[in-house]
């Protein structure tokens, strides 16, 4: 049986937040790790700030290859 690792389930709820919430999926990731840190979880408050940073840096990306594909 396949056990994802940390890195790979940060991309993973990264791709799910970005299909399901678009534009809003960094804010999403960002006020789910606050709600974490507000009930004591350190833990899954960094977790779900990288999910946030991998959201963010998927944006960044994706803005990149529309950029140069916009000027082909």
């Amino acid at each position: 049986m396949w056990i994802p690792t940390q890195d790979e389930a940060v991309e993973m709820y990264a791709r799910f937040l970005i299909a399901r919430h678009r534009r809003g999926a960094a804010r999403h990731a960002r006020t789910t790790a606050d709600k974490l840190l507000s009930r004591g979880d350190s833990h899954g408050y960094a977790i779900w700030n990288r999910v946030a940073d991998a959201v963010e840096h998927r944006d960044a990306k994706s803005a990149d290859v529309e950029s140069v594909t916009a000027l082909l």
